[in-house]
């Protein structure tokens, strides 16, 4: 995210002022300034007791960290809509129906290729986010990164539309009197899987503001 440059100067030129992050803070969120904006300006600069300044190393967002955030993301997709899949295979199997379509070895067939699917998919995905984790440990400043930001809350956003879409099929199954064991545990499967992608990454975002807030204290 983008500082105003105004707003780089100020900080700096009350840093080289010798006064505190603290004051600072007060100070810019009293003229209007978002708490974000400000902690991303302070951010700039290392909290250390030092006549000047000292700048911190800024990770520099490049066409490999985009395409990096990128294939994470569409990795997490395809692994999402894999376990899915698989989960409706599996429960097709378990709970089968008398006109069922398509057949029990079709069925099969089916969950053996969601199971070579999630297996090539998951570690990739799991690798992936290992190492955007690691990055984030090493460099306070990447989870800031602008692409990592948007991929995530589209993600969110999605997710969140699966949940709504999930609720909305769950209450037409109730009011048509459609309920059923095999279509809930349907419901469910769709349900956790973007449950958990919606808590892991609203978990994030919130580390992420808070890493910006410890920018502006002291």
């Amino acid at each position: 995210m983008g500082v105003s440059k105004e707003l780089q100067l100020c900080v700096d030129r009350s840093l080289e002022k010798g006064l505190s992050r603290t004051k600072i803070t007060e100070v810019l969120i009293a003229a209007g300034w978002q708490p974000e904006e400000v902690g991303d300006a302070l951010a700039a600069y290392h909290d250390v007791d030092f006549p000047v300044p000292v700048p911190n190393k800024r990770y520099s967002l490049t066409a490999r960290d985009t395409v990096f955030y990128l294939f994470l993301f569409i990795t997490l997709y395809m692994v999402s809509w894999g376990l899915v899949f698989l989960a409706f295979d599996i429960i097709n199997l378990a709970l089968p129906k008398v006109d069922q379509y398509p057949s029990g070895e079709a069925l099969q067939n089916s969950v053996r290729y969601w199971v070579a699917y999630s297996l090539v998919f998951t570690p990739v995905y799991l690798t992936l986010a290992w190492k955007a984790e690691r990055r984030h440990k090493l460099d306070p400043t990447c989870p800031l990164s602008t692409s990592r930001q948007w991929l995530t809350y589209i993600t969110l956003f999605f997710a969140s539309m699966t949940v709504l879409g999930d609720m909305v099929a769950l209450l037409y199954a109730y009011l048509s009197g459609d309920m059923t064991s095999r279509l809930l545990l349907k419901i469910a499967a769709v349900a956790v899987i973007a449950g958990m992608v919606i808590i892991y990454y609203y978990g994030d975002m919130q580390r992420a503001e808070k890493g910006r807030e410890k920018n502006s204290e002291l």
